[in-house]
């Protein structure tokens, strides 16, 4: 295994994207690695941490979109440059994350990268998630709704969300080349016992990490001091904020739409099961 990997972080929109990015970040660099990020050197950076991009520290970190003809340095909503070429671009990075969807088109571009993580989380969590990320400051401005509230955008959106949710887990577990290596976090196995799913994450990506600090990463990295950090995008974490937020109607469309998958994965489908529901009864699907 490489001593300097260069991981693609891949996950639907408030999967816990940002956590696993800080927490990835903090694990290579006690790993040994050389931590690198193109964004750090492009004459943008500077103006743009100056501004509010709804997430703190953005403007300096990687992140990557994916088309069939080609890949692009973004911040979603506010900066898009195109890469030249791929192997230079991932040669200069320790790690890019995308929100990218599998496709067949963009297998080339995601080979490159020696290593790739995806993040899963309960759909029906994420959209509760989103409904509150959209109505933080930099959303509001650069996406405004007509919705006056997280709850009443909760009721619009819903279908759409946990749809998308459910194709961008298909893609990347399912439907792409077995020949592509993925390795799995489960936001809420994270949230249980983060210095074993780090533990899990150092092993796959060939790194020699203690266990006094994979525990000083995790305490760093706690939702406690995430939320401190990015006051904005970080509200509850925890998982089951579904219960409170969706109605009986609203659970039984969602099982609807992704509960196939929900049950791949083994997530609780209704309230009765998430009563007695623990991370322990997640899973990778026999496809990854």
């Amino acid at each position: 295994m490489s001593n300097d990997p260069h991981v693609l972080v891949l996950g639907y929109p408030k999967c816990g994207n940002v956590w696993l990015r800080s927490l990835l970040a903090d694990l290579l660099k006690a790993g040994g690695v050389p931590f690198r990020q193109v964004m750090e050197h492009h004459p943008i950076a500077p103006a743009l941490e100056m501004m509010d991009l709804g997430i703190r520290e953005q403007a300096r970190q990687d992140q990557v979109r994916f088309t069939p003809l080609r890949s692009y340095q973004e911040i979603p909503g506010v900066f898009s440059w195109a890469i030249p070429d791929i192997h230079d671009y991932v040669g200069a990075t320790s790690m890019a994350h995308s929100h990218t969807p599998w496709s067949r088109e963009i297998d080339p571009f995601v080979r490159v990268f020696s290593h790739r993580v995806i993040i899963i989380r309960d759909p029906r969590d994420v959209a509760v998630s989103w409904s509150r990320w959209m109505f933080t400051p930099f959303n509001r401005l650069h996406r405004p709704t007509l919705h006056d509230s997280p709850e009443s955008l909760l009721r619009s959106d819903l279908r759409l969300r946990v749809t998308e949710w459910d194709v961008h887990q298909h893609g990347w577990l399912f439907q792409r080349d077995r020949s592509l290596s993925l390795h799995t976090v489960f936001y809420e196995r994270l949230v249980k016992d983060t210095p074993k799913e780090l533990a899990r994450l150092a092993s796959s990506l060939g790194l020699r990490v203690s266990s006094l600090s994979l525990e000083e990463i995790s305490a760093k990295n706690s939702l406690g001091e995430m939320k401190k950090r990015q006051p904005h995008h970080v509200h509850r974490g925890g998982w089951g904020a579904w219960l409170d937020h969706l109605e009986e109607r609203q659970s039984a469309e969602v099982r609807k739409i992704c509960g196939g998958m929900m049950q791949s994965l083994g997530y609780p489908l209704d309230r009765n099961e998430a009563s007695t529901w623990n991370p322990d009864c997640l899973r990778v699907p026999e496809a990854e």
